[in-house]
């Protein structure tokens, strides 16, 4: 059996060689391979926090490599980039075996050559003052962010919001739950839930999320979960469904919902009454949102592999587009994405968008709602979008989204609009119209 190290290095190195994004390797990963329970944990937190500071670490790694960083082979770069993660962030692994275990990989993957490169670099890099900032150093390789990304959040934000949203970015994610109010009070489910060892908070603005102090590892084996009792959700996407605002005996349309965790919110809040129809252009992550039906035992929602952009659907009384986009808000749960995107996946995606709004709000009964919904950060995804789309549509208008929970994420336009350092909680963006 592999150990983890290599593990994780062979995954790093799949995601330098495929465009899939890092859960799906990672998954994808353990799926062909023989890889032990009790270290996948260790391997998914290691994988992902290389790829979080994988900028900062790749400047060290040019600082004190004497052949061209261009020319690594992506497999060298990743044995690298694992060892000196561990020498500069990872306090519990000694730095003889940083260092040992990174020569001896690559003597293994490559030759003894090879393994005497690693061993120069690594010595010198830990002989070095890596906590302090160097002169010659550029921002947005010291917060890890590629060039281009930096640099458009300096000029929408300024420096000062940019540099803590890139420093909040770099913060470990804290593990959220929603709890089920159709099944369990809030006593009854902090009492049981504090009888497995499991610390919760209650999110500030919040009735039924709550943040894991401890215990988080033992959430999936609890009989709660089983049983449906909660979910893991972000207080930002549940915040998104809290706009639509769902009523009971609804016709609801959720497009582009797979991973279906917001579909199953909607159908808790309504108590399996009316009728959800949550489709996704993605039949294999609308077999993955189906999974939970078992668990969650929601009747009233109807899963269908639909184009947003051409499909038919029924006139509905709600309507939430939980648009394609960037994901930059999410980038603190999932730091591969910032190395994934690129300038003209912006514009790609802001076409999609605007496809998909266009044609959805078809489907909107006269005095119905519309909800435009992203996870990213960019104007050009966001109002940019809604703008766009009003001034073809006079026959929407945005109206303000009244819940009380929700009144310190709203822009002074009125939409639903965090930012993760002030909102402590995934960047969301959300609109809520109605056809007049």
């Amino acid at each position: 059996m592999k150990f983890a190290r290599e593990q994780v290095v062979e995954i790093i190195d799949r995601f330098y060689n495929t465009t899939l994004d890092l859960k799906s390797i990672q998954n994808n990963y353990f799926k062909q391979n023989n890889t032990d329970s009790s270290e996948r944990s260790r391997i998914v937190v290691l994988s992902r926090d290389i790829l979080r500071w994988k900028g900062r670490i790749d400047y060290f790694i040019k600082m004190y490599l004497s052949s061209p960083f261009d020319k690594l082979q992506s497999k060298l770069l990743a044995i690298l980039e694992l060892a000196i993660y561990e020498l500069i962030f990872d306090d519990k692994v000694p730095d003889y075996a940083a260092i040992n275990s990174g020569v001896e990989l690559a003597k293994s993957k490559f030759n003894k050559k090879t393994g005497g490169l690693v061993n120069a670099v690594l010595r010198k890099i830990n002989s070095a003052d890596t906590a302090t900032k160097p002169i010659n150093i550029n921002d947005f390789e010291w917060y890890s962010y590629p060039k281009w990304l930096f640099e458009k959040w300096l000029k929408q934000f300024g420096e000062s919001d940019t540099h803590k949203l890139c420093e909040y970015f770099n913060l470990p994610t804290p593990l959220t739950i929603r709890i089920n109010n159709s099944k369990i009070d809030h006593e009854n489910f902090i009492e049981k839930i504090e009888d497995a060892d499991i610390e919760m908070l209650k999110v500030e603005n919040s009735t039924n999320f709550f943040n894991v102090e401890a215990g988080g590892m033992r959430l999936l084996n609890n009989p709660l979960f089983k049983d449906g009792y909660f979910s893991f959700q972000d207080r930002g996407a549940g915040a998104i469904v809290e706009v639509l605002d769902p009523q009971p005996n609804d016709i609801i349309l959720d497009v582009c919902c797979a991973p279906g965790t917001k579909t199953n919110y909607i159908s808790e809040i309504m108590q399996n009454t009316g009728k959800i129809f949550g489709s996704d252009i993605d039949m294999e992550r609308i077999i993955t949102a189906k999974k939970d039906d078992t668990r969650l035992k929601n009747k009233n929602i109807i899963w269908e592999q639909k184009d947003a952009t051409k499909d038919m659907f029924p006139m509905a009384d709600r309507v939430l587009i939980d648009a394609p986009c960037t994901g930059t808000g999410v980038i603190g749960r999932r730091p591969d994405i910032k190395w994934r995107r690129k300038p003209m996946h912006l514009t790609r995606v802001v076409e999609l968008q605007k496809s998909i709004l266009e044609h959805i709000c078809k489907f909107v009964k006269q005095n119905g709602i519309l909800v435009y919904a992203t996870c990213s950060l960019e104007n050009e995804e966001n109002w940019q979008v809604v703008e766009a789309f009003l001034k073809l549509h006079d026959d929407f208008k945005v109206i303000s989204i009244v819940n009380p929970e929700l009144i310190s994420f709203i822009d002074k336009k009125g939409a639903l609009s965090t930012f993760p350092p002030e909102h402590k909680i995934d960047g969301m963006f959300a609109v809520k119209m109605v056809r007049k």
